[in-house]
């Protein structure tokens, strides 16, 4: 027993066990070869891979020799999961073996160059990405490198990035190197070629001043061809072998010319890698070696198809979640045993999100996520920066609602509150960061502050002062690393809800793989950089943007659904699949790779002589690759495999299925199942078959039916409404949550149904829209929805604007306003100076109508506050952008408007702010002087203001000056009106109640899902 937890403990017990040995007494037509050279080919499911495994035991058995036996594969991944079968065979033998027997090619050709070069490093995808992006960068600043004049504004794109990557590798896996690449530049007359042989140069020279050789997996297949051997191996088995590069084939011949039995295994119907260099050239032909086939036939393989076609994306989420919970829970399939298969990994995060929200625990290919978007490794790497430079206040906020702080937003939402309470003076995010990273004890709060947010500030305290600690003392990157980590106790959290299994236990899982990862990658940066710091750590893994390859630790296969792309399903077998998401358009993809660089012609080019200059297409390969691409998804189920697809003809969007399930439904001859969420849409289809409707086999949609069926008295008998009560009851008694209807909101009361207290006044800013909608009005501002980066671009104009009012000279305000604003543009570089440009046209419009409207009129005050009673329940609260006077002593309203919509001539004439504006200021007058100036009521028998008008500047719109649109002066018979017209809105906004009113506001409405006048947001019984 590895643990035993007394029984107040909510870990759970672990224990050793021993490994159950799965018998694999296997026979075949033909005997298992020996000597000489063999192909072996077969249908996906025909056993290539076992009579390889075979093939190997029996040699391994079979020879005293046991460095002599090797079996290669294409990935580390099918290397690991043979490994582990014939490490089984193995156990109850004598066979000993010094190093590994199975590993992939570049494994192999790593091990090759070693023993050449001891100060060698294989570079991953995403730190190469990430090396090739700073290149480039830096070639798009400088204005370095070939590139030809119409490219260079892409050099900072990712997209140019990976193609240039993409490109490098194939040419490299034939063997080029940059010089090469440059003379057929220039001899094809492709200049791309060449600019990509030049930056090859460069970008292996700044490889080479690391002090390491780091070496790609295609590169190093290169080299090992360069090299001796060093040794044979009397036996080299070969599987997936339609898989390999050219020069992956070069070496692996190599391999096969100086062995007693070579043995190589594939299927050209499983060749879906010339995307990425395969060529299947070498299986087809084995280099032109004499050999021998052996062909296993049929697929012992064969699964129930079928297909079904949902109405809705929606619909098919809940049919995928659907199908894997009765299989588990119906015919006890476990969730390790079954798949959901999608075409590309953008299609994974919809799935994923829906399976666990069902209750299907779900295990991920770590090379499907990148390491740094995931949410702890996130969380880890910001606790990281937070001890070497300064966060902003959203960073703060980020890690104090992620693993690191464990806090959740109503909490921190409290603490802030507090702290402003605490702090009036300053913003409450700034207090908050203040208090973190200071090393002085906490002050006294009083009580502003809870128990529970004392304890979140303590937490994160104690858990970034453990790691600064380490920092301060010179630690090494997993020095600090592992302090962080170990501070926030989730190690042990994190272990115990793994071992649970569930979907809780799935997401522990992959929390507790990502962290592995980091620390991996922490370690590996350790060894190559022993000068390197914590940010130049940090660094390099936030610019990786392609999923990073980890170590499989892995003693057992995690109990979850696996669920993967149809490139990451090559070679593995589950029970049933789910082969999710085949549309059109997505399934077959028939997009180019690497049109850019011109790949393909390259690689027509050296592979078979072709001209660049002659045209070629190669649709027909592509469609082909797409169909065995499909071909490989449906071949790795042994019971049942599912295909589905959205069928929406009628929506906003046309979604169509693939012209794949139509030729699988012929081939096959089954029909499509159409499937929907709502019996009301279970319309008949084209041959008159009924909808399916979809009911998810999972607690809360099990409970969500059964709540419906009681409420909805109208679509629901009596009887059905009995049942549903006493399954409830059921639940209840059994402690499901959320069972209970007291928990219900429906069967709940509200906590008040008294008015917000408080005066109920008026933002002239405000009363336009709560004249449209008061329920939009309030709830927008309520749940934050008005506040956007718009909003902080006007506040920033409203400052400058602000500035020239008070006397600041313009030069200096407007290179404080541009500073600013430059700070918080986020847009690639190419962008964020257009940007700037755009905004200081802005600024100096606003600058040409200021200095316009200085030859009229003289400016009385800017950002005036205005609170004024226009009426008995009428309160205008509001501040006036600037006020103005002219030489009859009337003043005018200034109102700046930094949006893009402008309103016409005529709108503004009747402009509901600047008439509130009017109104209030005739009803107030001014007090005080300078920075204390202000407008309030008149006072007893006082007249009001003379109003002379108002005037909304808009900076972004004019050629010159920024154009204004007036409003003159409103009479009082108007003024009146406006009264009457506006004295009902501050009951409106204090509840208990909102008033929701439908118009044409309603197309761009934030909160339309919750408004009862649209069908988004109406309640729903059935369906």
């Amino acid at each position: 027993m590895v643990g035993m937890n007394d029984q107040q403990s909510t870990t759970p017990r672990a224990f050793l066990v021993p490994r159950e040995h799965q018998a694999h007494d296997r026979t075949w037509s033909q005997p298992l070869p020996t000597e000489g050279l063999w192909k072996v080919t077969g249908q996906a499911g025909s056993g290539v891979t076992s009579f390889l495994i075979d093939t190997f035991v029996a040699s391994a058995k079979r020879q005293s020799d046991a460095e002599g036996v090797l079996f290669l594969t294409d990935s580390k991944e099918s290397a690991a999961r043979i490994r582990a079968e014939i490490s089984e065979r193995l156990a109850d033998t004598d066979f000993v073996a010094d190093g590994p027997m199975v590993r992939s090619v570049h494994s192999l050709a790593f091990a090759v160059l070693r023993e050449q070069q001891e100060q060698l490093r294989l570079i991953s995808g995403a730190e190469q990405d990430a090396v090739i992006r700073q290149l480039l960068q830096g070639h798009a600043e400088d204005g370095q490198g070939s590139w030809p004049a119409e490219l260079r504004p892409a050099l900072p794109m990712v997209g140019f990035a990976r193609q240039l990557r993409d490109f490098l590798l194939r040419a490299i896996e034939r063997g080029l190197d940059a010089e090469q690449l440059k003379v057929l530049g220039a001899r094809y007359g492709q200049g791309i070629w060449g600019a990509a042989g030049d930056f090859l140069e460069e970008y292996q020279q700044v490889m080479a001043l690391t002090g390491t050789v780091r070496y790609s997996a295609s590169e190093l297949i290169a080299r090992a061809l360069d090299v001796p051997l060093g040794r044979t191996w009397h036996t080299v088995i070969v599987d997936d072998a339609q898989h390999l590069s050219p020069a992956a084939a070069k070496f692996v011949q190599r391999l096969l010319q100086g062995a007693t039995l070579g043995v190589v295994g594939g299927d050209l119907e499983q060749s879906v890698y010339q995307f990425r260099g395969a060529s299947p050239e070498f299986f087809a032909t084995l280099g032109g070696l004499e050999h021998t086939v052996i062909d296993l036939g049929q697929t012992r393989r064969e699964p129930e198809v079928s297909v079904a076609l949902a109405q809705t994306p929606t619909a098919q989420l809940a049919a995928v979640a659907d199908a894997l919970r009765r299989a588990h829970l119906e015919e006890e399939v476990a969730f390790r045993d079954m798949a959901v298969i999608v075409r590309s990994s953008g299609m994974i995060e919809p799935f994923r999100r829906a399976l666990l929200h069902a209750g299907v625990p779900v295990a991920l290919n770590p090379t499907d996520v990148v390491l740094s978007e995931q949410r702890i490794v996130a969380s880890l790497l910001l606790g990281l920066q937070s001890l070497y430079t300064p966060l902003t206040v959203e960073q703060w906020r980020d890690l104090l609602l992620g693993p690191i702080g464990g806090t959740d937003p109503v909490t921190l939402r409290r603490l802030l509150r507090g702290l402003r309470r605490w702090k009036p003076d300053s913003r409450a995010e700034e207090t908050l960061r203040d208090l973190v990273v200071s090393k002085a004890e906490l002050p006294d709060f009083g009580e502003v502050l809870t128990d529970r947010e004392l304890q979140m500030l303590h937490r994160i305290r104690q858990v970034l002062d453990a790691a600064r600690e380490v920092y301060d003392a010179d630690g090494s990157v997993e020095e600090v690393l592992w302090a962080l980590w170990n501070a926030t106790g989730l190690a042990d959290h994190l272990t115990a809800v793994a071992l649970r299994g569930g979907t809780t236990g799935s997401q522990a899982d992959r929390d507790l793989d990502a962290v592995m990862a980091l620390f991996d990658a922490a370690g590996d940066f350790t060894e190559r950089k022993t000068q390197g710091g914590l940010e130049l750590f940090v660094n390099s893994m936030l610019e990786q943007e392609l999923p990073t390859g980890v170590r499989d630790r892995r003693a057992a296969t995690p109990d979850a659904v696996a669920l993967l792309t149809a490139h990451g399903a090559v070679g593995r077998q589950f029970s049933r699949v789910v082969v999710a998401g085949v549309q059109d358009l997505e399934w077959p993809s028939l997009g180019e790779t690497g049109s850019i660089f011109g790949q393909q012609d390259l690689v027509d080019l050296v592979d078979h002589d072709v001209d660049p200059a002659t045209p070629v297409s190669h649709l027909r390969e592509r469609l082909e690759e797409e169909r065995r691409l499909f071909h490989v998804a449906l071949t790795r189920a042994t019971e049942r495999v599912l295909v589905t697809a959205v069928d929406q003809t009628d929506g906003e969007e046309v979604i169509e299925p693939s012209r794949f399930i139509e030729e699988l439904c012929e081939e096959t001859g089954i029909s499509p199942q159409l499937v929907t969420l709502s019996a009301e849409d279970a319309a008949a289809g084209d041959d008159g078959a009924e909808a399916t409707v979809v009911r998810v086999l999972s607690r809360d949609d099990f409970l969500g039916e059964l709540r419906r069926t009681l409420a909805d008295e109208e679509h629901s008998t009596e009887a059905d409404r009995r049942q549903a009560a006493r399954q409830i009851a059921r639940l209840v008694e059994a402690g499901v949550p959320l069972a209970d209807p007291e928990q219900w909101w429906t069967t709940t009361e509200p906590s008040t149904d008294e008015p917000v207290e408080g005066q109920r006044s008026l933002s002239p800013s405000r009363i336009e829209a709560l004249l449209k909608c008061p329920m939009s009005s309030v709830l927008e501002r309520t749940l934050g929805f008005d506040s956007s980066m718009p909003m902080v671009i006007g506040s920033i104009v409203h400052a400058y604007f602000e500035a020239l009012g008070r006397g600041v000279p313009e030069e200096q305000a407007r290179m404080h306003t541009l500073a600013t604003y430059r700070a918080i543009v986020d847009a690639p570089a190419w962008q964020a100076e257009a940007q700037v440009r755009d905004f200081e046209a802005m600024l100096e419009r606003t600058n040409k109508w200021w200095e316009n409207r200085a030859k009229k009129f003289e400016v009385v005050g800017m950002e005036v506050p205005i609170s004024v009673q226009v009426a008995e329940d009428v309160h205008i609260r509001g501040r006036a952008d600037r006020l103005d006077k002219e030489e009859s002593g009337s003043v005018h309203i200034v109102d700046l408007k930094t949006g893009s919509t402008m309103l016409s001539v005529d709108s503004a004439k009747e402009c509901e702010q600047l008439m509130a504006y009017q109104l209030a200021l005739s009803h107030g007058q001014l007090i005080g002087e300078g920075d204390d100036l202000r407008v309030v009521t008149s006072t007893d028998g006082q007249e009001g203001l003379d109003v002379g008008g108002a005037a909304l500047v808009y900076s972004k719109h004019g050629t010159n000056a920024a154009t204004t649109r007036e409003q003159p002066r409103k009479e009082e018979e108007e003024l009146e009106y406006f009264t009457e017209l506006i004295a009902p809105l501050p009951g409106k906004t204090t509840g208990p109640q909102l008033e929701a009113q439908a118009g044409k506001h309603c197309d761009y409405c934030a909160v339309r899902a919750l408004c009862p006048v649209q069908i988004e947001g109406t309640m729903i019984y059935n369906g």
